[in-house]
């Protein structure tokens, strides 16, 4: 992976010419939470290898350097890593599913090692991409050093490191996502925010969701991954606006199980979410027979 690209959409890029810097320039140096200084650097570009190298070292890091996904997965079933730099594009096993099979690897072993993309890629929804396999943060190319510098520092926080693997755990187990205490949807929330409209709002979305729920199941089956993510983006907008929190949260999780092609994975997430859509909709009818004012929900074709 590079963290400074030579050539970068056909522009020659050399930010590190005319300032030279010392390896041993304090100043640079990160302030460590512990003694684990290694970082493991993915990138199959012998002189992006060598330069993200003398950065590492700038900042007071210690590299290992693997050219494969599939080396990533060894090097982590070996070793302790504070902080992993995740090429997207390599031959053999790329970023992505190289992610995916650490956080396997990770889920069995109780562990969580921060994933930081760094990548060419420049695309929209490449980001949310990069996330959705698993990674926990994205830097584009070429670096900025100082961005670099910052992401890393974040990253080394324990506590911060610690809340992401709570979150991946919950997106192991998507069940987790659906209480059965607190309610799906706030509806003091919802009345702040559409007033007397609030009614035709969440029959909007019931009508709507049940639609996309038919389509969701269907992408599923024919193990469509770019409709699934579209889908599942979709959802996951109107989830988020009407406050069925949960149910947001697990259309995220089916977006990551497109993005990964990941179809048994999206199985799990769909049941998941079918019991939170059935749990939203029970809560609206109970709360409209209450008002004598039930929502009629469509019926599936």
């Amino acid at each position: 992976m590079t963290i400074i690209s030579i050539i970068y959409m056909g522009k020659i890029s050399l930010p590190l010419v005319g300032r030279k810097r010392k390896l041993d320039d304090r100043s640079e140096v990160l302030l460590m939470p512990d003694d684990n200084k290694k970082v493991l650097l993915v990138e199959d570009n012998i002189v992006n290898q060598k330069m993200a190298t003398l950065l590492l070292q700038q900042l007071g890091l210690i590299a290992d350097v693997v050219d494969s996904g599939k080396k990533a997965l060894h090097a982590v079933e070996r070793e302790v890593y504070a902080v992993i730099l995740m090429d997207c594009q390599m031959p053999e096993m790329d970023g992505f599913e190289a992610t995916k099979a650490i956080r396997k690897l990770e889920a069995l072993r109780g562990s969580y090692t921060p994933i930081i993309a760094v990548t060419a890629l420049s695309m929209v929804g490449d980001k949310e991409r990069c996330i959705s396999a698993g990674m926990d943060d994205y830097i584009s190319k070429p670096i900025d050093r100082q961005m670099l510098k910052i992401k890393l520092h974040h990253w080394l926080q324990k506590d911060i490191v610690l809340r992401n693997q709570e979150l991946s755990k919950k997106f192991a187990q998507p069940a987790l996502f659906v209480s059965e205490i607190e309610p799906p949807i706030d509806l003091a929330e919802l009345h702040d925010y559409y007033g007397e409209e609030v009614g035709d709002v969440l029959a909007t979305f019931v009508r709507s969701t049940n639609r996309l729920m038919q389509e969701i199941d269907q992408s599923i089956t024919e193990s469509n991954g770019d409709k699934l993510a579209y889908l599942a983006h979709e959802l996951k907008g109107s989830s988020a606006s009407v406050g069925a929190k949960g149910a947001a949260k697990i259309c995220l999780l089916l977006e990551r199980s497109a993005g990964l092609k990941d179809f048994h994975e999206a199985k799990e997430g769909f049941t998941a979410l079918s019991l939170a859509f059935s749990r939203i909709k029970d809560f609206i009818n109970q709360q409209n027979s209450a008002s004598h004012e039930e929502v009629t929900l469509p019926r599936r074709e």
